[in-house]
This record gives C-alpha cells, structure tokens and sequence, in this order.
C-alpha cells in the first residue's frame, strides 16, 4: 500500500543511473576507498593528536571508523534504492538526503571523537558543538567529493551508452501518453488532446499557447500555466523544451539547423517558423532530436 505524499516538493526527479543497484554500489565502494586514503593523508577531526601510536595502528582504527561510515551510507542507500522502486524521487529530496546522511555521519564520528578524548566531556555543549561543527566539514569533505565525481561518471557513461545504442539503432523510444491532459496553475483539467498532434508550447506571460494540429489546420489552446510546469509534467516524453519560451514535440521535427552559434528546429508542419534552440538546451535537444526525430 503506497503512502499519500502529496506533501512533497515537486522538481526533476532523479536520473536512473543515479539509483540503480549497481552504480549505487559503485558509490560506496569508491566513497569507501576515498574516505579511507583522506583519513590516512590528511587525519581530519584531530584524530593525529588522540594517542601517538604507529601508522599500522592508525590505518587499523581509520578503517573502522570508514567501516561504521560505509554501513551508514550502505542501510541509506538501500532504503533509497526500495524508496525508488515505489515512488519518484525528486533532486530537491537527493540532496536533503545527501544532506542527512552528512549529518547523521556527523554525529556517529562526534561520538567516536569525544569518546577517546580525555580533555573532551559530554557535559560541555562547546565541546561537543564544535567537535560537531568540525565533524559536518570533515564529512562533507569525506563524502561530497567521491559523490560529485561518481555523479560526473556515471553521466558520462550513460550518455555514453545511449549515444551508443542509439547509433546501433537498438535503444528503444519511450512510449508517449496516447492523450495529453493538461491542467492549469491549479492543478484543474483543462484541456485534452492526442499527444501525436501536439506541434509545440509557446510560452506567453503566465500563459502557455498549446500549438496543436486540428484536421490538418494547425490550432491553438491558451492554458493558464508556465512551461517550467509543463516541462515537468511531460519530462519523459517527446515533448522536450529547447528554449525559455519554447517546447516541441520532437516527432514532429525534422530536421536540426546549425549556423554560426544558432540552432533551430524546422518542423513538418507546411509553412511555420522554425523554432529557436538556446545555447542552455543545444545538448538535451540534440539528444532528443536524435532519440525521437522521424518516429511516429
């Protein structure tokens, strides 16, 4: 039975390849490996000045002490991965979870700080505030950096691999919704269309003009909304945004023009305008335009 989170902040969810089992534990492994050679290089949370003892002893307690982080991350992860198998999870919630998990660290290596301090007691607010305060900047350290690098690798590689697939021509199309509903700033239903002849969006003040065509007569439907809402609502769909004021349905394009610095689309819609690509959008309607463009 799923849960009413209703409640939520809505946002771009996650990519796939942020929260399948494999790159998730690829995360770990790494973050393991990271954690442990930054413990040994740089002895963060004044661990040098605990007890003198030899190096072999160090890198022995440094490896419970990344152990205890690891199972932490590990139960997180884990808990991510089944959140994700029955609900969306959204950028806005990955980075409050990073966050948490940051702070939940943070307190497991107070613990451990204050515990094998002898000038350090658990009756002092200042001590045990600024062991915590210099814990979340070790951490953040400790764990943010293997994050953002697996997080640029494994972009990589997935763009990697569908620019492969795609290629070879054995990436299958996301399926598009039969029918587009669309619903006003309120959340009201508004209008209904097949989503095959939806030709573009246009934004128009804090309105979106819905291109459509209607027995072979290109028509338009004013909504009361924004196209950053629209985006969000058919973001995996081949209606993609290319532009601040524009979103087109990419099986209806094409062809790709590039001139200069300037791109746009040419539709195959007999006698309108091509449409504007922005510099922010070149990459995303690329891709789009190579992953939809001719199939219907």
């Amino acid at each position: 039975m799923k849960l009413n989170l209703s409640w939520r902040p809505k946002g771009k969810s996650v990519d796939d390849y942020l929260i399948n089992k494999a790159n998730l534990v690829k995360l770990i492994a790494f973050t393991a490996v990271f954690a442990l050679c930054f413990i040994n290089i740089y002895r963060p949370f004044n661990s040098q000045n605990w007890y003198h003892v030899s190096p072999i002893k160090y890198f022995l307690f440094s490896f419970l002490l990344v152990l205890t982080g690891i199972l932490v991350i590990a139960f997180s992860r884990f808990l991510m991965y089944r959140f994700v198998h029955r609900y969306s999870l959204y950028y806005i919630e990955y980075a409050l979870w990073i966050i948490a998990e940051i702070v939940v660290l943070s307190g497991f290596y107070t613990l451990y700080t204050i515990a094998v301090n002898d000038h350090l007691s658990w009756w002092s607010w200042e001590d045990v505030l600024e062991v915590f305060k210099n814990a979340n900047i070790n951490t953040v350290l400790v764990i943010v950096l293997p994050y953002a690098v697996s997080w640029l690798y494994f972009s990589y590689d997935d763009k990697k691999m569908r620019l492969q697939m795609m290629e070879q021509g054995v990436l299958p199309l996301p399926k598009g919704p039969a029918v587009a509903q669309f619903k006003d700033e309120k959340g009201e239903l508004r209008f209904s269309v097949a989503f095959e002849n939806i030709i573009f969006l246009e934004a128009a003040d804090n309105y979106v003009v819905i291109k459509y065509v209607n027995q072979g007569k290109l028509s338009e439907f004013l909504l009361r909304n924004t196209l950053k809402k629209m985006a969000e609502e058919f973001q995996s769909t081949s209606l993609r945004r290319c532009h601040r004021s524009y979103m087109v349905n990419f099986e209806h394009v094409v062809a790709l023009r590039r001139h200069n610095d300037e791109i746009n689309l040419e539709l195959d819609v007999p006698g309108l305008k091509q449409i504007s690509v922005s510099k922010s959008y070149g990459n995303e309607t690329t891709e789009a335009f190579l992953l939809y463009s001719g199939h219907k």
